[in-house]
């Protein structure tokens, strides 16, 4: 990736054939997928890459087992596929992952059902890379699976496979992969204004968040990828767009492993009809995600109270006592390391043209439910030509992606006949992380792994590089053997460490505190405690690097305590940095 302040000149100085505005995972792939096909491309994005719903996933490339239910077959199998195909094109960061749903005494129908449903989830696998069908368990292996299960509560359980990934570093290295093709990508520049001409968009207006200055960028073709925030973009170019996104909001929580004794990521069913998955992430346990309606500000949501109980209640009823510091051993608040809440984009609102009446509207408003929306997504022209995508999941962002670029150069062929030879997609032959080909994988990781032990760095931290950065890892191991005191870690309990910030910063266009460990690294998201307390050494290491000024950190470093302790406030308001 050039630097932001190289690709903020060149971006004032050039027409595009394609501007996205979102550096989400749809922002990314269309980016990825526009740019291997030749087009030149600018991404840019009001906040930092992967900032909003992207960032806030429940960590999984998955079928959608649960889609099943609603009878969305061709949802089912197109995300089995793509499932399968990213396992290939990304072997470091997208994982195979064995999942359980426990079958609990006395609801021998449901377990009829589900096998069924997974023996079906099979079939839709069919001819998808690495397929692993789904085996039925007996009690005891259930409980080998998941030991801190209620052993009085299960009566067996079904296996099945899904793969688990780091959301946030899948759009960075796809919009890495994009900028290897000649796009160019840029956070914190915000687009507040359109110029158009004969009905269409030939200009965005975009203001520098960092420095209040205004920039024009030329375009013939843009793309609105904001996800919850596209009906805002949309009504500033027609003050009478009717809303198409309906935001449901998905909290999650992080616990220690020692809560819950697991070998396998769980499928919980819920009472009111739902799941909660249960995993294994980051060297904690990952337990989300709620699915309610949601009309407060999209700008950093966090947990309620009520969310975090919701999903300790969940997990502690489907858990042994322990020796943990509720009643009879149950999980609390206390326990609870992290949390952090998204939004999901879900096509709602008045995407059929028409409007609801004032009952129907009520009926939406009085419902917190939206776990029955459907989670296809909706591809539409907006005013004046700009082209929204709304919905879609992480794991079919390179389906989705397609289709936009398609429906893109169907405005670019109108406007000029040479756009007619960039027709077909190449994405799903291109390795995200950097590798040439599965030998490559195979071969540098062993060189990664080599001289990571040569330099004394743990196997938790060299497998921790190589899922993180790909073939990346050998800078950030560089960085280590120029100076080996960055081998420290930056968290005590979790494997980063020190060399991973110089990296963001001059690879990753890192700029703030929260970038660097919250997305770049994901400290911010495992245990908001530990990543509180190593904050102000990270924030001196950057300002000895001479990237910031004493002022500079002290502010980093005041927005960074505001924003997490925001985020732990609800499991624990009078949290203890330690």
């Amino acid at each position: 990736m050039k630097n932001r302040s190289q690709v903020l000149e060149i971006a004032s100085e050039r027409e595009f054939d394609l501007v996205i505005i979102g550096g989400g995972i749809v922002g990314a792939g269309v980016a990825q997928d526009a740019a291997s096909r030749g087009l030149s491309v600018l991404l840019l994005e009001k906040d930092d890459f992967a900032s909003g719903t992207s960032s806030r996933t429940t960590k999984l490339i998955h079928g959608g087992l649960r889609y099943l239910e609603q009878l969305q077959f061709r949802l089912t199998r197109e995300l089995c596929q793509e499932r399968g195909l990213l396992e290939t094109l990304a072997p470091h960061m997208v994982r195979d992952f064995s999942f359980m749903l426990p079958i609990t005494t006395g609801k021998r129908f449901f377990g009829l059902k589900a096998d069924i449903g997974l023996t079906l989830y099979d079939l839709l696998s069919i001819n998808a890379r690495g397929v692993r069908t789904h085996e039925r368990l007996n009690r005891k292996e259930t409980m080998s699976l998941a030991p801190s299960l209620n052993v009085s509560l299960v009566s067996g359980g079904l296996r099945f496979h899904d793969c688990i990934t780091d959301d946030s570093r899948v759009v960075m290295e796809v919009i890495k992969s994009a900028c290897e093709f000649g796009a160019l990508a840029v956070n914190y520049l915000e687009a507040v204004n359109f110029k158009t001409k004969d009905g269409r968009i030939e200009a965005i207006v975009c203001r520098d968040r960092f420095n209040g200055q205004e920039l024009v960028i030329r375009s013939r073709a843009c793309i609105n990828a904001t996800g919850v925030w596209s009906d805002i973009l949309l009504k500033q170019l027609d003050p009478t767009w009717g809303n198409k996104v309906q935001p449901a909001k998905g909290t999650h929580i992080m616990l220690p492993l020692s809560c819950f004794e697991t070998n396998t990521a769980l499928f919980l069913p819920t009472n009111d009809g739902r799941y909660v998955f249960v995993v294994p992430w980051q060297k904690a346990l990952m337990v989300g995600t709620t699915d309610i309606g949601y009309e407060g500000p999209l700008d950093n949501p966090v947990a309620t109270t009520e969310e975090v109980d919701y999903l300790l209640g969940i997990l502690n009823s489907y858990r042994k006592g322990g020796s943990k510091n509720g009643p009879d051993g149950q999980l609390t608040r206390s326990d609870v390391i992290a949390t952090w809440a998204g939004l999901r984009p879900l096509v709602g609102g008045e995407h059929d043209g028409g409007s609801k009446n004032q009952e129907a509207d009520k009926d939406a408003k009085d419902s917190e439910k939206t776990a029955t929306i459907s989670r296809e997504h909706l591809l539409f022209e907006g005013p004046f030509g700009v082209i929204g995508l709304i919905g879609g999941k992480l794991t079919n962002y390179r389906m989705l992606a397609i289709h936009v670029v398609d429906m893109a150069l169907k405005q670019l062929v109108n406007q000029d006949s040479k756009y007619h030879g960039f027709n077909h997609s190449k994405t799903d032959k291109i390795m995200l992380g950097g590798w040439s080909d599965k030998t490559d994988f195979l071969n540098t990781t062993a060189q990664i792994s080599a001289q990571a032990r040569k330099l004394s760095l743990d196997p938790a931290t060299i497998e921790h590089l190589i899922a993180t950065y790909g073939k990346d890892a050998l800078k950030v191991i560089a960085i280590v053997e120029q100076t080996p005191a960055l081998s420290e870690r930056i968290c005590p309990d979790f494997p980063p460490i020190m060399a991973e910030v110089p990296y963001a910063l001059n690879h990753e266009m890192a700029i703030s505190l929260e970038d660097i460990l919250s997305r770049r690294i994901r400290l911010g998201f495992v245990h908001q405690g530990q990543c509180l307390e190593a904050a102000p050494k990270v924030a001196m290491l950057i300002q000895n690097l001479s990237y910031w000024d004493s002022q500079r950190a002290a502010l980093e470093l005041n927005q960074f305590e505001k924003s997490l302790l925001a985020q732990l406030a609800p499991a624990s308001p009078s949290v203890s940095l330690v």
